[in-house]
């Protein structure tokens, strides 16, 4: 992915073009990790990817999800028009085995999560834990983060960049863990109780550290100088936290939710919702009404639509929309200052809206 690669023929970037080519560089690497792993867990994690069915026949027509963090990582790539060497030779090659580890631990993250959330669905397909059983579904996310890791091993071709990304991703599923503990946690609690600041935090864990890895992790294999990386690192960042939002605003009001979960999944699964904390932290006449109707705890909630109806009338919709606007300007502001070539700003600006606009 050249930086001619990264816009279309008009010269303007186009994410799902960005997407699909992401897609195409870096399946052979996925394939060939998960081609390593024991035969039954090959099976699970083909049938994961949406390869095969669950008798581990190919499946034809199977859309992909999206490789954003893997096209994140090699559009960061191209922060650096030279490559570590200094040669002319695509900067992007670099950073393959990374944009790889990125995917594969997004993937590790996601079988976790449909077993702890008991999501049956992930993508219109039957969620792995719901075909295989939790056991499966548990040794196959721990095989992928394993295959993660062996990714980004250093291989001597350039020990000091390649230690750096160990250590990144490393850290980063540190903070995935932790994340999702913090977000178990604020589960236990009434929504009123929680702060716009505190779900700040689980979101920035949760969403924002596997894209402030991507983004990182890309220059940092094409010889970007560390200027770049920590704007780029910011820029992640802001982008997970207004992704998160926008997640939880079409959780409610989409009709038919864009990333494939049944709508209001994650509302009924209990999770911190910024709409909900917005509309009870508005002091307002319909924040109380939205409280009393929230009186009778999770085990009598008002009617989806009755509930979402509330939220909005208190202004949770409108705050969030402005919340998640805030951070996305805040991400590209990020971008600007990592000044990078043209061609890859464009191509990131395009990636970062995307994001957002999918939720």
């Amino acid at each position: 992915m050249t930086t001619e690669e990264l816009s279309d023929t008009h010269g303007l970037p186009a994410a799902p073009s960005l997407l699909s080519t992401a897609h195409e560089r870096i399946e052979p690497l996925l394939r060939e990790a998960v081609g390593a792993l024991q035969p039954e867990l090959r099976r699970v994690c083909g049938y994961h990817f949406g390869w095969s069915q669950p008798d581990g026949s190919p499946t034809y027509g199977v859309t992909p999800e999206p490789p954003l963090r893997a096209a994140l990582t090699l559009c960061a790539a191209g922060a650096s028009e030279t490559g570590r060497d200094g040669s002319a030779t695509d900067p992007t090659a670099a950073a393959l085995p990374g944009a790889a580890a990125v995917e594969l631990v997004h993937n590790w993250a996601s079988l976790h999560d449909d077993v702890m959330d008991g999501e049956a669905l992930r993508h219109g397909r039957s969620a792995v834990w719901a075909v295989y059983g939790t056991g499966w579904a548990v040794l196959a996310g721990d095989a992928l983060l394993g295959a993660a890791t062996r990714r980004v091993l250093p291989t001597g071709a350039d020990p000091e960049a390649e230690g750096a990304v160990l250590r990144l991703l490393t850290r980063t599923t540190s903070r995935l863990v932790s994340g999702r503990s913090a977000e178990l946690a604020l589960r236990r609690r009434a929504p009123e109780g929680i702060s716009v600041e505190e779900y700040a935090v689980v979101a920035g864990a949760r969403r924002s550290s596997l894209l402030e890895c991507a983004l990182a992790g890309g220059a940092l294999l094409a010889g970007a100088d560390e200027r770049v990386v920590e704007a780029l690192t910011r820029a992640g960042h802001h982008l997970g936290v207004a992704a998160q939002v926008a997640r939880d605003i079409e959780d409610l009001w989409s009709g038919t939710a864009l990333s494939g979960r049944p709508v209001m999944s994650g509302l009924r699964e209990g999770g911190p919702s910024l709409p909900l904390i917005a509309a009870l932290r508005a002091g307002n006449p319909a924040a109380r009404t939205l409280a009393q109707s929230l009186g009778g705890g999770p085990a009598c909630p008002p009617p989806p639509d009755e509930l979402a109806a509330l939220i909005d009338h208190a202004g949770g919709r409108a705050a969030a929309d402005e919340i998640s606007a805030w951070q996305l300007t805040e991400a590209l502001t990020q971008l600007d200052k990592a000044a990078l070539p043209p061609a890859t700003h464009a191509a990131l600006t395009a990636l970062f809206r995307h994001t957002v606009a999918r939720g």
